[in-house]
């Protein structure tokens, strides 16, 4: 596995992780350890490395050496993460 490869799988559960904080607003857990577990990393890990590593793949896009280095799929699905990301931190 390459190092972008992990990175954009890293994104992704720290994206799942997000979304996780979003549905706790309305659905809290009765554990405390596991709830702060999935707040923080969904709400600090997740913009740090969902931008750090869509900035990464932008570069390689440009280069044209990106394809080929993580599936298609987890590229597309973390960008639209961060386009969700953005929005709502802006709003």
């Amino acid at each position: 596995m390459n190092k972008l490869s992990f990175w954009h799988k890293l994104a992704f559960i720290a994206n799942a992780c997000w979304l996780a904080t979003w549905a706790l607003k309305h659905y809290p857990l009765p554990n405390g350890d596991i709830q702060s577990t999935i707040v923080v990393t969904g709400l600090v890990m997740a913009y740090v490395v969902n931008l750090f590593v869509n900035l990464w793949s932008v570069v390689l896009l440009l280069q044209h050496k990106l394809w080929g280095k993580a599936p298609r799929w987890l590229i597309i699905i973390n960008f639209l993460f961060l386009i969700a990301q953005v929005y709502l931190l802006v709003k």
